[in-house]
């Protein structure tokens, strides 16, 4: 059952890291965008600031769980090098900690998000886009973040490995 909640959980990682990829290209299209249409057409587009930014959300958001997974958020390893037996319960603590924010931070999500698709609520611009949509993003982003610090917890508590290799460029 644990075995398959993490892999399930490396599945999830897997899915919103390419979700995440597939954002930042799209964000990065419309900013090359903007800057072309604002520099040889004399004109702004409509959605490519309001819909960039619904993108940099989701890449930000998506990339947690994967980024917690392979080791790459940021950590300050201070207490970490005093020993592997206290580093241990300094990194059991801080994920435990770190698991509750995540879920705090869940809540907020599906709050504001269920909030803006009960009540139809609109971006107030130009384009009107409902608010559900990119905050649909925001709430699959802080659900993957949830996964990936009970994986974390659980991998910590079994005494397996918490952050999974890295990938290499050959395979």
């Amino acid at each position: 059952m644990v075995r398959a909640f993490l892999i399930f959980t490396d599945w999830t990682a897997r899915i919103a890291q390419t979700v995440a990829m597939a954002l930042l290209y799209c964000f990065c299209a419309m900013m090359l965008a903007e800057v072309f249409s604002r520099g040889f057409l004399s004109r702004s587009l409509a959605f490519s600031w309001e819909y960039s930014a619904f993108a940099m959300c989701g890449v930000f958001l998506l990339g947690l769980g994967p980024a917690l997974q392979h080791g790459t958020q940021v950590r300050v390893s201070l207490l970490l090098s005093r020993g592997p037996r206290f580093a241990r319960i300094v990194d059991i603590a801080a994920t435990l900690v770190g698991l509750v924010l995540a879920c705090l931070l869940l809540e907020a999500f599906w709050t504001v998000f269920h909030a803006s698709l009960t009540r139809g609520l609109r971006q107030s611009s130009y384009m009107n886009t409902p608010l559900a949509i990119p905050q649909a993003l925001a709430v699959a982003g802080a659900v993957e973040f949830v996964l990936a610090m009970a994986a974390r917890l659980l991998r910590l508590l079994l005494g397996l490995e918490p952050e999974l290799e890295r990938e290499t460029e050959d395979g």
